[in-house]
């Protein structure tokens, strides 16, 4: 049997060109049926103590790149496996006569296999079959083998390659991982910035409220002096001295002058008006101080009424010239609870509310007790959330706002306070029509610490 040096050139050109594993191994298997002339030739690759059969040419090759029925086979095992354990390359000129030969889709009656061998690790075998005992000579044998030993730093490479890609996809993977990690990580650590400068600006409202009381206190009372005491008495005494008949006409004059009856007459109402201002803002102190304890961990019986009243006076400037708020505040007992933090709950929904109405809009607010729960529902009719987005609603820096609007953090807060902090829960509805959030409050709470 004669063979083409053009045909080896053109095999050996082929290999150099085939950079993908697969590609080189089914350019072998061809190539080696083709100059050889073999009815059958089949790659096996080697991984670890396996050998699988990779690329096929002639009879277990139907058509394009399909093999029959694909086999494994243990190193060691059979005339292939053998090979591959040994690293030497067989002739086997009757199948029937060797125990070792394992019956597939193709029973061939002889069988020639080499190893491929690289830095004396055997990484694949090359084996053919034929219909005929005795069909391979030795010479057949030795340009397989040198066949293969051309091809063998080939296969090393393109394995090489392939595990290289795979390791750059794992990393590049691993970097994807790491980089969504290390966003999660910024985005945790801004949340507990924030956290921290809310704390902050709670503890330092709490100590500006203090201070501001102290002076409000003193000026209502002194206004509350001027009021009742001296205005009703200044007032008094002007008219019984325009009585005297003995005052002078110019003193008189100055008496019965217009603007000053006038100045007179409104400082009762200008001072009530002012001890009413001064009040309101005392109120809003308190409300101030009670909305920003420091006691952050400490449950004490408090009125829930009176802290949705308190956020409400915190928030009315935020309120007054987009909503009108309906109250429904009916009386409930009181239950421990860490009303600060409930407060912090009151503001977020409320603040919610205003935000998904574009233009005038409603909210409303109501409390009940019922089956030993304290309901609170916080509704508006606003904008609405779509129903596909409920359910991922309390989800941490999930958020339906415009981008910079929103962290995602203020509703996931609340359901920890509700549900973790005070075995709570909290539910939401909404449809186009607007959004109700409802707080449950189980009313038997134990007291963990007083104030």
């Amino acid at each position: 049997m004669m063979y083409g040096v053009d045909k080896i050139n053109a095999f050996a050109l082929a290999m150099l060109n085939q950079a993908e594993l697969e590609d080189l191994l089914w350019s072998i298997a061809q190539g080696v049926g083709e100059i050889m002339e073999f009815d059958d030739c089949v790659i096996y690759l080697r991984n670890g103590d396996k050998l699988v059969q990779m690329a096929a040419f002639g009879i277990k090759n139907p058509k394009d790149r399909e093999i029959f029925e694909r086999i494994e086979i243990s190193v060691g095992e059979g005339i292939v496996g053998n090979v591959a354990l040994t690293g030497e390359a067989e002739i086997i000129s009757d199948t029937r006569e060797d125990a070792r030969y394992i019956n597939d889709q193709y029973n061939g009656l002889s069988e020639l296999a080499v190893p491929v061998v690289y830095e004396g690790e055997t990484i694949a075998v090359i084996d053919s079959e034929s219909n005929k005992p005795n069909d391979y000579s030795e010479f057949e044998q030795a340009l397989l083998q040198v066949i293969a030993n051309i091809a063998s730093p080939r296969i090393a490479s393109a394995q090489y390659q392939l595990k290289l890609k795979q390791t750059q996809v794992r990393l590049e993977k691993s970097n994807q991982e790491l980089k969504h990690s290390l966003n999660e990580l910024a985005k945790n650590q801004a949340a507990l910035i924030q956290s921290e400068k809310m704390a902050s600006v709670g503890v330092l409202s709490a100590g500006i409220a203090h201070e501001i009381n102290t002076p409000l206190g003193f000026s209502i009372s002194n206004l509350n002096t001027v009021l009742k005491d001296f205005l009703p008495e200044l007032t008094q005494v002007i008219r019984r001295v325009k009585l005297d008949p003995d005052l002078p006409v110019s003193s008189r004059a100055l008496l019965d002058d217009e603007e000053f009856n006038y100045v007179l007459d409104d400082l009762s109402s200008l001072t009530q008006e002012t001890l009413n201002g001064l009040k309101s803002a005392k109120q809003i102190m308190l409300d101030l101080k009670r909305f920003s304890r420091e006691d952050s961990d400490i449950f004490i019986l408090s009125d829930i009424n009176q802290g949705i009243e308190s956020t409400l006076n915190i928030l009315r400037n935020e309120l007054k010239t987009d909503c009108e708020v309906s109250l429904d505040l009916q009386p409930l007992p009181g239950i421990a609870v860490n009303i600060g933090k409930l407060n912090q709950v009151f503001m977020n929904l409320i603040m919610n509310a205003k935000q998904a109405i574009s233009e005038r809009g409603e909210i409303f607010i109501s409390s009940k007790f019922i089956d030993d729960c304290i309901e609170i529902k916080v509704g508006d009719t606003g904008c609405g959330i779509p129903k596909s987005q409920l359910k991922d609603i309390f989800t941490p820096f999930y958020t339906t706002k415009p981008v910079g609007e929103g962290t995602g953090l203020g509703l996931a807060i609340c359901y920890r306070i509700i549900c973790q902090e005070h075995n709570g829960k909290l539910s939401v509805e909404s449809d186009k029509h607007g959004t109700v959030f409802t707080i449950l409050l189980p009313a038997k709470q134990e007291i963990e610490q007083t104030a």
